[in-house]
């Protein structure tokens, strides 16, 4: 099991963060992203010592969070170390943890829902200006393609959907491979 000061450098991670980047230019709802949130699950999930919450923080970072964060990245051209730590830490953390014990069938239906239910999350509790989850509008690259509000939601749940499925079957074949070298090499 993931040592517990782990969990405790995924929250100081976010904390540095939020201090650093968000706080000073008063972007602090931007914590709301489903990425952040999920790295908090995560950081319980190794606090407490319940591999459910980590393999769901990874799930959703393999499939939904990293994606996000490139597409972002791509778009932007611009990141902070902070935002790295944030983005890549608990891919690590999670990662290790999914080596050990293997990644559960539900979790990419709970990080598909975890996305919805996250986008509405934000949708309510951030300002539109911020566009946190793309809940207020589509992404800039795409918006002549989606410019009503739903059909950006559904879209990008579409999206959603079919990358975390299929970074998931990615997992599950690396996963695969990695356990049949270990038996081969014992």
């Amino acid at each position: 099991m993931t040592p517990r000061w782990v969990g405790l450098l995924l929250f100081v991670v976010l904390v540095l963060h939020a201090v650093i980047e968000k706080m000073p230019n008063g972007l602090l709802p931007e914590m709301l992203y489903a990425c952040h949130v999920a790295t908090a699950v995560l950081a319980v999930g190794v606090l407490l010592r319940k591999p459910a919450l980590i393999h769901f923080g990874f799930s959703f970072h393999i499939g939904a969070g990293l994606w996000g964060y490139l597409f972002d990245l791509c778009e932007t051209r611009t990141t902070s170390w902070t935002s790295v730590l944030v983005h890549v830490t608990p891919l690590v953390v999670g990662a290790l943890e999914v080596r050990r014990s293997g990644l559960p069938r539900w979790a990419p239906w709970a990080s598909f829902a975890f996305l919805a239910a996250m986008v509405v999350l934000a949708y309510y509790a951030t300002p539109p200006t911020l566009n946190v989850n793309l809940a207020h509008r589509p992404f800039p690259p795409v918006a002549r393609y989606t410019p009503a509000l739903w059909a950006t939601w559904v879209t990008n749940l579409v999206f959603g959907f079919f990358l975390i499925h299929t970074t998931d079957f990615a997992v599950r074949k690396w996963l695969k491979r990695q356990w049949r070298t270990e038996q081969t090499k014992a």
